[in-house]
Parts: C-alpha cells; sequence; structure tokens
C-alpha cells in the first residue's frame, strides 16, 4: 500500500449538535434533490455526545477501519461508510436517509418546537407578526374537523365550471381561470413568469406543459410497470372519494390514462427540459394562435392576466402541439376528467381527510414507506411548508454565525481562482473562449446565509383563523394567489438580481444559470459539511466539493450554454462544442455502466450532475496538490457526505427521474476517475475502484 489509509482517521466532526422538486420559476441545480426527508429517527444522535473514536476528525469507529467485510480498493463508498450504514435502520415511516434529510430533519425539529409553544401558550398576536401567522395556520392545519366540514370551498365553483363545460372553449376558459386565480395547472393555461433566458434582465412569460401526473419516465419506463398501476388505482380511488360510482371511477380512470400515454409520449425528458435549445421557444400571441388552434388565445391570455406580452416562451412545443390536437369535442369528457383528477391530487394534503390518506398511502406505495407519520409531524411540516420565510427569519436569528460565512467565503474565493488555473490547462479551448469562461467566473454572484431584503411574498402571505372564517384550504389558496401576485408584480420591471429564491433553512446548494450565481443558503453551513473545527483537508472534501460542484455547474451540459450575465448564448466555438460533446458522450458511457438494485445509471439523464461531481473532484485535488494527507481527508470526507439509504421502491424513483447518479456511484465512480486516488492509494487493476487511465473521464482534467 503506498500509505496508510488517513480517511478513516481524519475526516469530519460528527459533533452535529454544536451548530434534497425542481421550482416552477427556475430550473435550479441542486446539490441534492430528494422530493422527501424522511429522516424521523435521527441517526446522529447517538453521535451528538461526542460518541465517536477519536475527537473532531476521526471516523475511524464510524467506518470500522479494522473491518475486512469491504476493501476500499473494490468499494471506496461501503469502505468508508460501513459502520455508519450498518447503523442506519430506515423506520416503517421512512424511504430515504442521508445527511441533507437528516439535517433538515433537525431543521423541522427546531421549529416544531416553536409551533409548540405558540399553540399552547393562550396569546393573541399582533396581526401580520409570525407568532400570528404560525399559531393560527397551525390551528387550522390541526383541525380536522374544520377541514372535513370546509371539504373542497372555495375550489367548487372552479371544480364545477369544468364539470359542467359543455364545449372545449367552455372547459379552457374554466382552466384559465383556475391557473389565473391559484395558479393551478393540468392541460393548458398554466404560466409562470421568470427572467428572459436571451436577456436576464427582463422578465418574460413561460408556458408550462401540461401535468404529467407519474411522469413520463414512470409512464415509459420498463422497471416501472407495477408503479404506474399502483398510480392509477390511486386515480381511481380519488375519483371514487370525489363522488363517482365505481363504473364511472373505472371509466374515467381508463380515459385518463390514455390521455396520460399519448401526452407523455409527445413530452421532453427531464433532461431535455434542462436544454434551452429544447425548451427557450420563443412565440407571439399570434404565433400562439397558430400553435393552439383550437383555443382562443387572446381570451385565455387576458383570463390569466397575462395579455399583452411582446413574447411568450414555450417550453415544450411538440406536448403543446399535441395538447393542441387533443382539444376536440370528442375528447371533452376525458379531458374533464384529466383535469378534475389534477386538481384533487393537487388540493389533497390541504382538504379533507379522504383525499389526505389516500394521497399519503400512495406516496408511502411508490416510495417504499410502509407506515404514515403520526398526525402531528404532518401538520407540522405542512405549516412550516406554508409559511417558509417567516420561518427562515426565526432560523436565522437562531443560527446563522457570520463567522462561518467568512471562512466559507474564503473557501470560495479559493475554489473560483483554481477554477481559472484549470481552465487555462485546457488544451481544447483557444484564448478567446478561455477569457469568457474566466469572466463567467469573475463575476459568478455568491450568495451565503439569507438575504438582505426578504422576499415581498412574506409579507403578502397572511393567515386567516379559523374563528374568521379561514380555513387550512382557503389559507393555502391565499398562498397560491401571494405566489401568482408576486410574480405578475415583476412583468415589466428590471430583475433584481440580490433577491433570493431559496430559504435560509434549507439543507441544500444550487447554481442557478440565468443569474450565474451559486446560492449556500445558512443551514448548509455545519457538520458534516463544514466545521471549523475540521482540518483543512476535510472541509475541501466537504463544503469546498459541494461549493465546487456547484461552481462546476456553470460549465455542465446545460449551464455552459449561458454568458457571464445568465443569458442564454452559446460563446463556444464550433470545434470546441464538438470536443465538448465528445466528452460528454465519454462520461454517458461511462455512468451507463454503473448500476444498483438491478437498474443501470441512466447516463443522459444524470450528465450535468456527474459533469459537476467530477469537475469539483479535479479542482479539490488541484488545490489540495501532492499532500497526500489532506488528499486522504478530502476523500475520507467526501465519501462520508454522501453516505445514504433507501428503500427498493425509492431507488427505482430515484434512477428514473434524479438527474443525480445514486450517492454510492456518485462517491465511487467519481473517484476511479480521478488520478489523484490512484497516487495515494495501492489500487491495481485487479481492484474494483479500478478503471485504466484512457477510460478516465471529465471535461476539466
Amino acid at each position: 500500500m503506498k500509505k496508510k489509509l488517513l480517511a478513516l482517521m481524519l475526516a469530519a466532526s460528527m459533533a452535529l449538535g454544536t451548530t434534497g422538486c425542481q421550482n416552477i420559476a427556475k430550473l435550479f441545480t441542486y446539490e441534492n434533490s430528494s422530493p422527501v426527508e424522511n429522516a424521523k429517527d435521527s441517526i446522529a444522535n447517538e453521535f451528538h455526545n461526542g460518541d465517536t473514536a477519536g475527537g473532531d476528525n476521526d471516523i475511524a469507529a464510524m467506518a470500522g477501519s479494522e473491518s475486512k467485510d469491504v476493501r476500499y480498493q473494490d468499494d471506496y463508498y461501503e469502505y468508508v461508510n460501513q459502520n455508519l450504514l450498518s447503523k442506519i435502520q430506515l423506520q416503517a415511516t421512512d424511504a430515504h436517509w442521508d445527511w441533507f434529510s437528516e439535517l433538515s430533519a433537525e431543521v423541522s425539529s427546531e421549529m416544531e418546537d416553536i409551533i409548540r409553544e405558540l399553540s399552547k401558550d393562550g396569546k393573541t398576536y399582533k396581526k401580520g407578526t409570525a407568532e400570528q401567522k404560525i399559531k393560527d395556520l397551525y390551528e387550522c392545519v390541526s383541525n380536522i374537523e374544520n377541514r372535513d366540514a370546509t371539504g373542497l370551498g372555495p375550489l367548487e365553483p372552479h371544480m364545477n365550471s369544468i364539470r359542467n363545460a359543455q364545449s372545449i372553449d367552455e372547459y379552457v376558459d374554466a382552466l384559465a381561470h383556475l391557473s389565473g386565480e391559484f395558479g393551478f395547472s393540468s392541460i393548458v393555461g398554466g404560466y409562470y413568469v421568470s427572467q428572459d433566458k436571451a436577456d436576464s434582465s427582463e422578465y418574460s412569460v413561460y408556458m408550462m406543459y401540461a401535468d404529467t401526473l407519474i411522469g413520463k419516465e414512470y409512464m415509459e419506463g420498463e422497471a416501472t410497470k407495477e408503479y404506474v398501476d399502483m398510480y392509477l388505482d390511486y386515480v381511481n380511488d380519488m375519483l371514487m372519494e370525489f363522488g363517482m360510482s365505481a363504473s364511472e371511477a373505472a371509466a374515467s380512470t381508463d380515459s385518463i390514462e390514455t390521455l396520460l400515454r399519448d401526452i407523455c409520449a409527445s413530452s421532453l425528458t427531464t433532461e431535455q427540459r434542462y436544454d434551452p435549445a429544447l425548451t427557450y421557444n420563443v412565440y407571439t400571441a399570434n404565433e400562439l394562435q397558430k400553435l393552439y388552434t383550437n383555443v382562443d388565445v387572446d381570451k385565455m391570455l387576458k383570463t390569466l392576466g397575462i395579455s399583452g406580452q411582446d413574447k411568450y416562451i414555450v417550453i415544450d412545443v411538440e406536448q403543446a402541439k399535441k395538447i393542441n390536437s387533443l382539444l376536440v369535442e370528442e375528447n371533452l369528457q376525458a379531458l374533464k376528467d384529466y383535469s378534475s383528477f389534477v386538481m384533487l391530487n393537487d388540493v389533497a394534503e390541504y382538504v379533507s381527510s379522504g383525499y389526505v390518506k389516500l394521497h399519503d398511502d400512495m406516496q408511502n406505495s411508490l416510495y417504499g414507506i410502509t407506515q404514515s407519520w403520526d398526525d402531528e409531524k404532518i401538520w407540522m411540516d405542512l405549516t412550516q411548508d406554508l409559511l417558509p420565510w417567516d420561518f427562515g427569519t426565526i432560523y436565522v436569528e437562531k443560527h446563522f454565525s457570520q463567522e462561518d460565512k467568512e471562512a466559507v467565503e474564503e473557501i470560495i474565493d479559493l475554489i473560483l481562482k483554481e477554477y481559472e488555473d484549470i481552465i487555462d490547462k485546457q488544451e481544447w479551448m483557444s484564448d478567446a473562449t478561455k477569457a469568457k469562461a474566466k469572466k463567467k467566473l469573475e463575476t459568478m454572484q455568491v450568495k451565503i446565509g439569507y438575504p438582505e431584503k426578504w422576499p415581498a411574498a412574506k409579507d403578502m402571505m397572511q393567515v386567516t383563523p379559523i374563528s374568521e372564517g379561514g380555513s387550512l384550504l382557503s389559507n393555502w389558496l391565499v398562498s397560491m394567489q401571494v405566489a401568482i401576485d408576486a410574480q405578475l408584480q415583476k412583468l415589466g420591471t428590471k430583475v433584481d438580481r440580490s433577491e433570493w429564491d431559496v430559504t435560509p433553512q434549507t439543507i441544500n446548494a444550487m447554481y442557478d444559470p440565468s443569474n450565474n450565481e451559486i446560492i449556500f443558503p445558512a443551514a448548509i453551513l455545519q457538520p458534516p459539511f463544514y466545521s471549523s473545527r475540521n482540518s483543512k483537508g476535510a472541509n475541501l472534501g466537504g463544503i469546498g466539493f459541494v461549493i465546487a460542484h456547484e461552481v462546476s455547474h456553470a460549465f455542465d451540459s446545460n449551464g455552459a450554454l449561458y454568458d457571464e450575465l445568465g443569458n442564454y448564448n452559446v460563446w463556444w466555438t464550433d470545434k470546441e462544442l464538438a470536443e465538448y460533446d465528445k466528452l460528454s458522450k465519454s462520461i454517458v458511457d461511462y455512468y451507463n455502466n454503473y448500476e444498483m438494485i438491478g437498474i443501470n445509471v441512466n447516463g443522459d439523464l444524470t450528465l450535468m450532475e456527474n459533469i459537476a461531481d467530477l469537475g469539483a473532484i479535479t479542482c479539490i485535488t488541484s488545490i489540495i496538490g501532492d499532500d497526500e494527507e489532506m488528499l486522504d481527508e478530502a476523500f475520507g470526507q467526501m465519501a462520508y457526505n454522501w453516505a445514504s439509504a433507501d428503500t427498493t421502491s425509492f431507488m427505482t424513483y430515484l434512477l428514473s427521474t434524479d438527474t443525480h447518479s445514486p450517492n454510492k456511484i456518485r462517491v465511487n465512480a467519481v473517484l476511479s476517475s480521478c488520478d489523484a486516488f490512484y497516487d495515494i492509494y495501492d489500487i491495481e487493476e485487479t481492484d474494483g475502484m479500478y478503471v485504466a487511465p484512457e477510460d478516465r473521464v471529465g471535461i476539466w482534467k
């Protein structure tokens, strides 16, 4: 062995007690995008009291350094994490565990204490304060009798408009009113306002694609048929809960499935939706009318409140053409059934208990969960979800550290400078293109912690208590209206690049190509990702890898298409693009060879995240150089941070829909393509981690 494996002696502090849906408006690139946070029983609790083998940077006991079960030469991820993983027992309520969900659960638990205190203190708070909103909203959420009595309440007129439509024109008009008032989108009429991809200083209207329910990847996947059947049973049960007879619900479910498969066949894949060449399609209102020949477009736009714009961006043109072909009288009943179910599915968590249970049972089955959360936990999560910025202000007051922010800023500066050097080393890039790439780094906006000015939506969101006629559904609809109003207010104004779309209590990090910015919310600046007590190598492998990953997104297969101002602007030469595509194809092929639970990774779906991971490890190891001890610390920390456990069903979900590779592969595939990994460990051709030098991949070497 070239040197003893130090990663098991020197890694992140476990002292956690000391301190990952796609966004509709923007396709952020998130470091972790797990849609559920199922870390009910904190695996970290047994380590919070310093129950580790050797202090701040010692995870030897955690990793099981004396174990012979797994060799690091064959499976570095399992070797580093085997002891930790042996302690993770997913509960019946859990589909997934990782450090993102673990820390999110801790943050949520702290907010739950605040909710409990407010709900029991017997005090009355001034209207509009965070205390008043939290207290009164929780009462609305937890009062099941009120929720059952409310039913669909204020949405019933909209549902009746859909169900009673006698023509396609009436049907589309009903959808437009529903979307214009609350933002619901099912078949046609959905939109959002966001930065214009070609001119990031302006806002434009984006016409959304149809709701494909369980999604194209599930509907067309070879390994997901049983989940589709499960979902269709859910559709049937929801329609019966709505009041249809068994025969009516069965017939409607069949027609919904037929429409769904037809729509999915013409829809972009998940990875294609990140490609501006496919999604940035500029139409005038007249051109929209030619696209939607079966819709009165002028009437629809006026109802939506977005008429008179110079341009409208159609995200999925082929799907739009398909939708238009389906908007004919013979499909009217099927379309009404489709939109009715979409509405029921969208509101299920916020209405009466029958819908709540069906929705909860469906999600549990889809993710392999065998037991629901207790009611109080569900109610508290909903309360936090509906008041994100109010809870954000509370979190910042309690937890944000200016010292940690400054330390992380130093790491960011180091990474940005190193990336400039990496770009300079690329022989396939011209000097002119290198200059543009470095300009993008120089102008990259960095957001750490929380916004200097809280979003307007925070104060716009007001809560009406039950005593004044409020309900969970009515308050949720207010939050939907607030989101619409906040978007519409932006039309005709210049983009404020200082705005935040991410709350400070979010355990994540992201890159936004439209703003050319990296964002690190306050809550991620804690162990195991970062600690002031960690060694430099451990922090570089922890938060440093996360930072370098996000910076790398500026040059991934999507981010590389935007300039330093965030404009969609291909600034590469044709020759360079050809070389980039060649390197990308090798990455796709490389990851296609990895598998989990017998299912191969989709190298196309995960391409941009894999590019970012590979770029991050190049950046971190370039900073460290030939310091073997520091490299060892960084590799061990990086592997440790991606420890995770999943049900088989949830892993199937991730492999079908997640743009990230599974965490184990994010470690092993990346390190197997990292030359520095071979420099410090005795990896031989017969070892599981070995990849021949000519087969190691990456855009940035």
